[in-house]
């Protein structure tokens, strides 16, 4: 009888192991399939508009012989790149998002619903940690008053693995601003805001067009874990970057920033 016990403890001892392997292997597979993929995207990675600026102008200054006008190309040469990813890699490509000092270096996809992205890559593979995507409420061009992103809360950091980031004080307010690079102009990301709420929550994510103003601010002031002041008007838009948390059940963080137009 003893015997018998044994050897059922032992058949799940050794089928417990066997669950935990192929999980991990399944796990690295996820994030090696990641790497390759944003490896290979990298090649359509937008010029960095601040360190990498040096590089534009002196390609410009060389095509100044052509009659090319050096801001016209260095502008150009930001955003051309979002259009190649878009005619070679995948049409969905809206734009491309960097926040410094994070692993945040992606394209963003717009597609017809909120479904698709969350387990296909950029080039629309089956995949574990999906794409960066614009919700698909939102009007193209990023034109709403409030365009949501979603991506995943990766545990080696990738995609949104690391909007966790700005919830410490001292990386907040030394991380103020990324880059948003759309197929025809460019966009700072003011950061302003970063807070843990739940995922239906009507002030981030109902709203779209129409505001009230002064219970956005209100409202962002009162939830938000850390807060720098900017200024907003109606006219201004918002770009939440959201992704979900272990903190309770549905629950999600969201990295709140302010567009403006790179040349202002």
């Amino acid at each position: 009888m003893r015997v018998f016990i044994f050897r059922g403890l032992l058949v799940i001892i050794i089928a417990a192991l066997a669950i935990c392997v192929y999980e991990m292997i399944i796990i690295r597979n996820t994030y090696v399939h990641e790497e390759q993929v944003h490896n290979f995207v990298s090649a359509y990675a937008p010029p960095d508009a601040g360190n990498g600026s040096d590089a534009i102008n002196i390609k410009a200054d060389n095509l100044s012989e052509q009659n090319v006008n050096k801001q016209d190309y260095a502008a150009y040469a930001l955003n051309e790149s979002i259009v190649d990813a878009q005619r070679n890699i995948n049409e969905d490509i809206s734009a491309w998002i960097r926040i410094p000092n994070t692993y945040i270096d992606y394209p963003v996809v717009h597609y017809g619903d909120n479904i698709f992205y969350l387990d296909h890559d950029i080039l629309r593979q089956k995949a574990a940690a999906g794409s960066l995507f614009i919700d698909s409420r939102n009007r193209a061009g990023f034109t709403d008053f409030n365009t949501v992103i979603y991506g995943h809360n990766m545990k080696n950091g990738t995609m949104f693995g690391e909007l966790n980031n700005f919830s410490d004080i001292n990386f907040f307010a030394n991380n103020p601003t990324g880059q948003l690079f759309l197929p025809d102009r460019t966009y700072t990301l003011e950061i302003f805001a970063y807070l843990r709420i739940k995922q239906d929550d009507r002030i981030i994510y109902g709203t779209i067009s129409g505001v009230n103003l002064t219970e956005y601010i209100k409202y962002i002031k009162i939830n938000a874990t850390n807060y720098r002041d900017i200024q907003l008007s109606d006219n201004d838009k918002i770009v939440p970057l959201s992704t979900c948390t272990n903190d309770y059940a549905d629950s999600r963080m969201v990295v709140l920033a302010k567009l403006k137009p790179m040349d202002n």
